[in-house]
């Protein structure tokens, strides 16, 4: 796995709208690990992140400071300081910040029509 700080973060920009600093914190290095990747993002008033299918995979978005909207077919959700929400496999959602720059946490990991294929995973016996 890579692991990092929040020290270093990448700025990032869709379309014409405000950058974002994106860093991820570990990204999956193994073979069959469930968890794809876990990211830390702010992002100031007017910027917006998308989770589309192609994605091929589930969030679940942890909001450490301000107020996510996120934007799916049945309508607009706010999720405040403190709470998580999940994004499922196959769903398209739009987050963007309400207002104030969002601090938030994305744990992303594979869908169980992935992971339920896999093979089972062995731990290695570690040598002493």
């Amino acid at each position: 796995m890579i692991i990092s700080t929040t020290a270093e973060a990448v700025r990032t920009t869709a379309g014409a709208g405000p950058e974002a600093a994106w860093t991820c914190l570990v990204r999956r290095g193994m073979l069959h690990s469930e968890c794809e990747a876990v990211e830390h993002w702010l992002l100031p008033p007017g910027a917006a992140l998308t989770a589309t299918p192609r994605h091929g995979v589930e969030e679940a978005l942890l909001v450490l400071e301000g107020e996510l909207l996120i934007t799916t077919a049945s309508g607009e959700h706010a999720v405040r300081a403190g709470q998580l929400a999940l994004v499922p496999h196959g769903r398209q959602a739009r987050l963007s910040a309400a207002g104030a720059t969002v601090r938030l946490v994305t744990i992303r990991t594979l869908a169980a029509s992935v992971t339920d294929r896999l093979p089972p995973r062995v731990p290695e016996l570690a040598s002493l």
